[in-house]
C-alpha cells in the first residue's frame, strides 16, 4: 500500500508540532536585580507538581518600584513545598505554616484548612534573588515582613468612635 503524498501534506500543514522552519518557543521569566523591594501577591493556588512529584504552593508576585507607582516585574514565583504524600501537607518544621501564620495574624484554630488566599491582595517586603539554573530568572526567595493586614483581622475601633455614640468610656461613665 503507498502512502498518499497529497494526505500527508494536509496533516503535516493542520499540525504545529511538525514546522519544520519554526523556531522553538520557551517561556521567559522575568529578571531583576537581587534585593529587597516591595511586591504585592497578585495570587496564589495550591497544587500537585507532576514533575517534582509533590504537592507545592505557589504564589505570584508583583514586584514594585521604590516610589510604589510602576510595576518593575510581574508574577515572580514564591513556592511553599507542602509534602509528597496523598493529600498537601503543611509541617511544623516546613516553611508554608510558619509564613501562613505570620501573614494571617495569629496561628490557626483547630479546623482551619490553611487556605492560600491568606496571602493574596496583600503587599509585602520580599527579597528577590536569581535561580541558580541555566537560564535564571528571579524568584522571591523569602517575605520579610507583611505591609498589610490580613483580611480575617477585625477592625478595633478607636475610643473616640464610643463617645460619639454615647457609649460607656473605659471608666464606667458615658461622655453624653
Amino acid at each position: 500500500m503507498k502512502a498518499n503524498p497529497t494526505l500527508h501534506k494536509q496533516r503535516r500543514a493542520r499540525n504545529p508540532k511538525v514546522a519544520e522552519h519554526e523556531g522553538i518557543e520557551w517561556k521567559e521569566y522575568p529578571r531583576i536585580l537581587p534585593g529587597e523591594y516591595s511586591a504585592y501577591c497578585s495570587w496564589a493556588k495550591r497544587y500537585h507538581d507532576p514533575g517534582m512529584h509533590r504537592w507545592t504552593c505557589l504564589l505570584r508576585w508583583d514586584v514594585l518600584s521604590d516610589d510604589m507607582q510602576r510595576t518593575i516585574a510581574k508574577c515572580i514565583p514564591l513556592w511553599f513545598p507542602l509534602g509528597n504524600g496523598e493529600k498537601p501537607r503543611a509541617s511544623r518544621r516546613g516553611k508554608y505554616l510558619p509564613e501562613w501564620v505570620r501573614a494571617n495574624g495569629a496561628p490557626p484554630t483547630p479546623g482551619d484548612r490553611l487556605s492560600p488566599r491568606v496571602f493574596i491582595h496583600r503587599m509585602a517586603r520580599v527579597e528577590i534573588g536569581d535561580t541558580s539554573s541555566a537560564v535564571p530568572y528571579s524568584v522571591v526567595k523569602r517575605i520579610l515582613r507583611w505591609d498589610t493586614r490580613s483580611p480575617r483581622h477585625s477592625i478595633n475601633k478607636s475610643h473616640s468612635q464610643d463617645r460619639q455614640q454615647g457609649r460607656p468610656t473605659e471608666e464606667g461613665g458615658s461622655d453624653l
